[in-house]
């Protein structure tokens, strides 16, 4: 159960800890996380067990270091590697689901893409929290965002959906997805980090939900710990949103 009436969550895209320095570093990544200190983490290009990330199991670090509990889950894997989204949580999870997203073309043509959704008890119910990263390929996207929308149809709670969804705020697909959610209302690019133009990266949510605050982390250390900064909203829950 959430302890306060309010829930922070934040998104990013860590690129598998490689800042712009070109180096591997999960002290920089968990040390953006801190700064803001939030209740759940959406994590996107995340490594378990491959060589270039020294075969690290990076949600399982990061969690370790930022006191949570990690939930991953391969988008691709090769043997014993794998890359995904990770899910990170102060607060115990209810349950936990995988959705592949569908492609075109078949993976040789297409990176895999999924999405995880983790639910949450909170003062108000129960909270499904969506984690997702959306296809770099403009044909994709919109099959993707059609499937996870239908797997989503029969959650009658309230729902945050977060990620990088490879979209800006002016494309015609994010203006569709805003006929049935609502944005957090923050200003200004999260990517790329150094020059920080396109807003890719976004958090929407449905239902009795209602927002405190939101805003892009766009600190000296988030501008070098990945090539994506990070996306940060307060909720709040039924009984203070009434």
């Amino acid at each position: 159960m959430v302890a306060a009436a309010r829930l922070v969550v934040m998104t990013y895209n860590i690129r598998h800890g490689r800042g712009l320095d070109g180096k591997v570093d999960l002290g920089r990544v968990a040390a953006v996380i801190a700064e803001t200190g939030p209740d759940v983490v959406t994590l996107q290009e995340v490594d378990a067990g491959r060589a270039r990330s020294r075969k690290a199991d990076q949600a399982g670090e990061l969690a370790r270091r930022l006191g949570m509990e990690p939930h991953f889950t391969p988008c691709i894997s090769t043997g014993d590697e794998h890359y995904g989204i990770a899910t990170l949580s102060r607060i115990p999870t209810a349950r936990t689901a995988r959705v592949a997203l569908p492609v075109h073309g078949g993976r040789r043509y297409s990176e895999p893409r999924c999405a995880l959704a983790i639910r949450i008890d909170g003062p108000g119910g129960s909270l499904e929290v969506v984690n997702t990263h959306l296809s770099v390929r403009p044909r994709e996207r919109p099959g993707q965002v059609a499937h996870l929308l239908a797997e989503l149809a029969e959650v009658s709670h309230d729902v945050i959906l977060g990620g990088d969804f490879n979209i800006t705020r002016r494309s015609g697909l994010y203006r569709d997805l805003l006929g049935t959610w609502r944005d957090t209302g923050a200003r200004g690019g999260s990517w790329p980090s150094r020059w920080p133009l396109l807003r890719l990266d976004h958090l929407l949510y449905r239902g009795a939900l209602a927002v405190a605050g939101s805003t892009v982390i766009d600190t000296p250390l988030a501008r070098r710990a990945s090539d994506h900064l990070p996306l940060v909203a307060t909720f709040r829950f039924r009984q203070e949103a009434a």
